[in-house]
């Protein structure tokens, strides 16, 4: 039991860090304000209310992967793809993490992409390698996606009516969506190519037995089909059809792009917004249809983030979990002991979630790190590395990209002179946040991959530490070049 707690260990010490910041820096009303101990349980406290709808979808996701264990033909699908991609599972490795990467580059939608993490976990695994293999090609390439994200939003802080979402170039001032595209895919090629090169060579030196952290051992994922007791179910593989699993996986998958992507505030794609205002406005005589006879709550594509980050993603897992659990007559007990279980192996992972927000409360609603921004910018003006260090330090406190646009970016960029160059800052930040989540202790993506997988802290930082320094290298001198252009 002990490796479980190394990450709650580390969360603990840089809570405990937060608060002696409280007592040397001033807070956000330009004095000292004391963090004391009992705040930072109420905080923690507080901490699933302000983010609820993240707990629930974690556990949702344990829960769905739970359900498709008693589902025969999930188990069927697995082990297909892993026989036929046996003799070229390296490649097979590395084609999922260029997806990974790319998906979420294109899309934004990382910790949404987590659903579909198990099941590749599951495939690798199967394949042979080890656990780090698994995280580092999916949530890695999640992560490594994002850094070079092409059309990555998150919602407006300044907005202070309607819901709105911005990049990181609009908060500077740039226009529409390809002003630093350039930059982008040259830092998305590049660290996907520096993670490629790194999960290769950590493949082969599994190959040839020279590293082992004993990482492959586990329930894979579910992949082992079993009933209530837990008895393995053995079915006749050639009566089982894969077909209806993978339709209704991608139809859910396709379901979360176009509802989350937001169309109109990234390209000014209206047509969702005024198909919506069409359906909900249909009426046979007085009683109108959609929002008495479905709800009033579903929003047009697009705009399903307004609702909740998660909401709709978590119906819409349960919805679809149950009509696979229909599709192929699986009992509703089963199925439901089968969520529940899934739900409990996700339970650690949100708790250790819920601490990394409690630093990001315990941060933000005091301020001090909006004070070390302000004291850099006196001492040290348009310094791109000293503001890459605050920018770091602002990223690991803050583990939501809402909240660290708000207390951290946006503060930094008011602090520069006019002379700055803001499209610099805006591929710096971007990056760096990124950088943060492949190692932070506060990323949620490494947090609940880790704790799913059963991965020390500890093993991962060792492993992954290596990568992150070189990546590191390699965004200064981009940003050194898009500085010079």
């Amino acid at each position: 039991m002990k490796k479980k707690y190394g990450l709650f260990k580390v969360l603990t010490v840089l809570l405990l860090l937060v608060v002696i910041a409280t007592y040397l820096f001033e807070g956000r009303q330009g004095t000292i304000s004391y963090l004391a101990l009992g705040d930072v349980f109420l905080n923690y406290m507080q901490s699933f209310y302000y983010f609820f709808d993240t707990a629930i979808f974690s556990l949702v996701v344990g829960g769905f992967y739970g359900l498709l264990n008693r589902i025969p033909a999930y188990k069927k699908l697995v082990k297909n793809i892993a026989d036929k991609v046996s003799v070229n599972r390296k490649v097979f490795v590395i084609i999922m993490t260029i997806v990974f990467a790319l998906v979420s580059s294109l899309t934004g939608l990382n910790l949404i992409l987590f659903l579909f993490v198990p099941f590749v976990v599951s495939i690798i695994l199967l394949l042979g390698y080890d656990k780090l293999v698994a995280l580092s090609a999916t949530v890695g390439g999640i992560i490594v996606g994002f850094i070079g994200g092409i059309f990555l939003t998150f919602k407006d802080a300044s907005s202070q009516y309607a819901v709105s979402y911005t990049t990181f170039d609009k908060l500077v001032g740039l226009d529409g969506n390809w002003s630093n595209i350039f930059p982008k895919i040259l830092l998305l090629v590049v660290a996907l190519g520096l993670l490629i090169f790194y999960i290769v060579s950590y493949m082969k030196k599994l190959e040839n037995d020279e590293l082992s952290y004993e990482l492959t051992k586990g329930d894979n994922l579910f992949v082992e089909v079993k009933d209530r007791t837990g008895k393995k179910i053995v079915v006749d593989d050639n009566n089982i059809r894969v077909w209806p699993f993978i339709v209704v996986i991608s139809l859910l998958f396709i379901l979360l792009v176009l509802g989350y992507l937001p169309w109109s505030d990234l390209f000014g794609i209206n047509c969702f917004d005024k198909f919506h205002t069409w359906l909900t406005g249909l009426k046979i005589g007085d009683y109108v249809v959609f929002t008495n006879l479905i709800s009033s709550s579903f929003s047009a594509f697009g705009t399903w983030g307004n609702l909740g980050n998660f909401m709709m993603s978590i119906v819409l897992i349960i919805l679809f979990g149950f009509i696979l659990q229909l599709i192929y007559r699986v009992k509703f007990e089963d199925a439901m002991d089968g969520f529940i279980y899934g739900v409990k192996k996700l339970i650690p992972a949100t708790m250790i979630a819920i601490f990394a927000y409690c630093v990001l409360v315990c941060s933000y609603n005091n301020g001090f790190v909006e004070t070390i921004i302000t004291k850099a910018s006196e001492s040290f003006g348009d310094n791109v590395v000293i503001n890459s260090l605050v920018t770091i330090l602002g990223s690991i406190l803050n583990v939501d990209l809402y909240y660290t646009s708000a207390g951290v970016f946006t503060s930094l960029v008011s602090t520069l002179p006019e002379k700055a160059n803001l499209s610099v800052y805006a591929i710096m930040f971007q990056s760096l946040y990124g950088l943060v989540q492949i190692i932070g202790p506060t990323s949620l993506l490494l947090i609940v991959g880790l704790s799913y997988l059963d991965v020390p802290y500890k093993t991962w930082f060792k492993y992954i530490w290596r990568f992150v320094v070189e990546l590191l290298i390699v965004i200064l001198i981009i940003l050194m070049i898009v500085s010079l252009l």
